[in-house]
């Protein structure tokens, strides 16, 4: 029975509680009861009545005392071990350059010895791998650890690992690893490390050896038919003091470009610059390579391939604007971050050729118009002038002039009402319906985490062409008064249009939530992309990235549509996948969460056409495309392992670097990290509480007691 009671009753409910139960046994078992002698029974001596009374007085008692509703609280413990974390470094590099299947046996037995170390001092254990990202390893004991990564990204695998630890019995950390990284901050000062002892094993060939590779190869992905475009090729080297150097670019078999040089440091970084001239459409591919010396260590690695797709022209982007204004500066800087665009600006307040700005009018592919609704150019009004040139239009309303347009009946088909000259600020809200165009499913957190859009204070009426993007949001009400449209007509051009300002707001906001424009940027290059697509409304739809690592999974998906544009799933896409050699690669589109998609898994290095089929209604459709896989090689450098870093690491976190894992015991490794006893085992205490009323054998004790007075009553009184 708990001991520990909770009843919250005032002295005058636990007196009348008494008092009552005490009455109840006092009329029953008192003097003047009537319990003596009858025909039926013996009757009761006084020590029976006082007996019996006690025992009515606990039943009435102990049914009243479940009246006040006590509760019993009960505490229960649950033990945390503390938990060791094993981090292993699972990059490419950390075999280079010894017998892998050796060296991977000895880890992996190095390993294994660890955890089995740590769980027999009674203690948990969690063990996760790292390349470019983490990888946890769910099965201790049972781990196989692959050092297949291309990258080497610690500062992604740190975060991922601090979320997963956060709020933990952590002990603390052994990062067994070369020392080598290539991808995020720097480790030793640059990873937002947790607050835990950071233990560090090094792996990995220390030595080092005469070899030389291409580190890097910077280039645009884009090019245009007879133009040249630049490319950066960075060679670094070791142990090549005063030996001379020779690389080569070449296209289709014929070299291109070279250039000669002369080491001057036994470790140094070159970089060299070419001009490469885009000679035929399409995607060209490039070959890199650095000419063998004498005792080199590795020549694998002194090649490099690169793509660059060709286009005949690119797209042509106007932006005109009454006067020079942020929302235009940062709609204009992301549409440049687009490949194939080309951006040209014209301020209106400043124009000296209008001859200049009506041809580049006639030329464009897209129309940018900011702040110019309501106003004339060339005695016409702006709306039918780019109506004349059939172009397709991004109308943004950021003025008190371009409001009173729209205040009027328009050929845009959307209208203000006439409130005055009053504004309103709010924030975005992003329409969980809109489907003209895909936006990352993470948009709309995004969004919504903007500052306030400054517009009129007037109600808005959109006609049902336009499909909205934005809503309204005043605080804590998700209105539906759209201030972000989309238009994409069956025939006749695309158009946007925007009502308000502080779009530059919005970019500045992105960048100080995490240091970057991307999302916002791909949010404005999504709606002008769309705006410069040819109408291309088609019932199967198949797409895939353009550039993939080898260490990227090949992803084409797709989707398709019936007569009335409504998605289906009851169809089956033929993919066929074909390799430069003409190797086919066929495959069944399977049905997943956003239409269908195929798995080619992860690719060789090399250019991959694929064509998907299906019938529809009986009506035969195909898609075509091309996706570009790379290897980036970057663990195939034969750089000596940098026990330093590690070092570092562990002197920046109370830690300490152990040494090389083949000359290390794992349970010396764990003497050494716990000399004493192990670390503090946690409690965590959870508290109940209960109703007495279901606790049985409170219950049980009252039934008992009631059928003892029952049975003696019964016995002595007769009926």
């Amino acid at each position: 029975m708990p001991t520990d009671w909770v009843v919250e009753a005032e002295g005058w409910q636990w007196a009348l509680l008494i008092c009552g139960a005490a009455l109840v046994g006092i009329i029953l078992y008192g003097w003047r009861s009537g319990t003596h002698r009858t025909s039926t029974g013996n009757g009761l001596t006084p020590i029976s009545r006082l007996f019996l009374g006690a025992l009515r007085f606990l039943i009435i008692a102990g049914l009243g005392f479940l009246l006040l509703e006590p509760l019993i609280r009960k505490e229960s413990f649950e033990k945390e071990l503390p938990v060791t974390i094993l981090l292993v470094d699972e990059s490419a590099s950390v075999l280079n350059r010894v017998d892998s299947a050796t060296a991977s046996q000895a880890i992996h037995e190095w390993c294994r010895d660890f955890e089995s170390g740590i769980q027999t001092r009674g203690m948990a254990i969690e063990s996760y791998g790292f390349s470019n990202e983490l990888l946890p390893k769910y099965a201790l004991m049972d781990t196989s650890w692959k050092w297949q990564g291309t990258q080497t990204n610690l500062d992604r695998a740190v975060r991922e690992l601090t979320n997963r630890i956060e709020n933990r019995n952590i002990a603390g950390v052994l990062l067994v690893s070369d020392g080598l990284v290539n991808r995020g901050a720097a480790p030793d000062y640059g990873i937002n490390w947790p607050n835990l002892p950071i233990w560090t094993v090094g792996m990995g060939d220390t030595t080092t050896v005469r070899d030389r590779w291409v580190a890097n190869v910077n280039h645009n992905r884009v090019a245009y038919l007879g133009n040249t475009f630049p490319v950066e090729v960075f060679v670094e080297s070791q142990g090549f003091e005063n030996a001379n150097g020779s690389l080569e670019i070449k296209t289709n078999g014929r070299r291109i470009a070279s250039e000669k040089w002369t080491h001057t440091t036994n470790r140094d970084i070159l970089k060299f610059s070419f001009q490469l001239e885009a000679t035929e459409v399409g995607t060209q591919r490039f070959d890199i390579e650095i000419l063998a010396a004498e005792n080199e260590y590795d020549v694998t690695n002194n090649r490099r391939r690169f793509y660059v797709e060709v286009k005949e022209s690119r797209r042509l982007i106007t932006m005109i604007s009454q006067f020079p204004h942020p929302d235009a500066g940062s709609i204009r800087t992301a549409i440049k971050g687009l490949d194939g665009f080309e951006v040209q600006s014209y301020n209106l307040s400043s124009l000296r050729d209008a001859n200049a700005l009506n041809a580049a009018i006639e030329k464009s592919d897209v129309i940018v118009a900011h702040n110019i609704l309501g106003s004339k150019f060339g005695g016409k009004n702006w709306v039918d002038w780019f109506a004349t040139f059939e172009k397709p239009v991004w109308w943004i309303a950021g003025t008190q002039a371009t409001w009173e347009f729209l205040q009027a009946p328009n050929e845009l088909g959307v209208e203000l009402s006439n409130k005055g000259d009053l504004t309103q600020s709010h924030k975005a809200r992003l329409n969980s319906n809109f489907s003209t165009l895909e936006f990352p499913p993470e948009l709309g957190s995004t969004v919504a985490q903007w500052p306030p859009f400054t517009g009129p204070f007037e109600d808005s009426k959109w006609s049902a062409a336009w499909n909205p993007l934005l809503f309204r949001q005043l605080g804590s009400i998700e209105t539906q008064d759209v201030f972000w449209g989309v238009q994409n007509p069956a025939s006749g051009n695309r158009r946007i249009l925007t009502i308000g300002e502080g779009i530059w707001r919005w970019k500045m906001a992105q960048f100080r939530a995490d240091g970057s424009h991307q999302s916002f940027n791909e949010f404005i290059q999504k709606q002008v992309q769309f705006l410069a697509a040819k109408d291309s409304r088609k019932r199967l739809l198949v797409e895939s990235d353009r550039r993939i690592a080898t260490d990227e999974r090949l992803l084409i998906k797709g989707e398709a549509y019936d007569a009335a544009w409504n998605p289906i799933s009851n169809i089956e896409i033929g993919v066929v996948l074909t390799d430069e050699q003409g190797q086919d690669f066929k495959q069944t589109m399977l049905v997943s969460n956003t239409g269908y998609a195929a798995d080619f898994g992860k690719m060789p290095e090399g250019t991959y056409r694929w064509r998907a089929k299906c019938n529809i209604d009986g009506i035969n459709f195909e898609e075509n495309g091309l996706v570009i896989v790379e290897n980036r090689q970057i663990e195939h450098s034969n750089l000596a392992a940098d026990h330093g870093l590690l070092t570092r690491i562990s002197d920046r976190s109370a830690g300490k670097f152990l040494g090389d894992m083949a000359g290390l015991n794992p349970k010396e490794v764990i003497d050494t990290i716990y000399p004493n006893e192990n670390p503090q085992t946690i409690l965590h205490a959870q508290t109940t509480l209960r109703d007495l009323v279901d606790w049985w054998q409170w219950l049980l004790g009252l039934l008992i007691l009631l059928s003892l007075e029952w049975t003696i009553r019964r016995r002595n009184l007769g009926y």
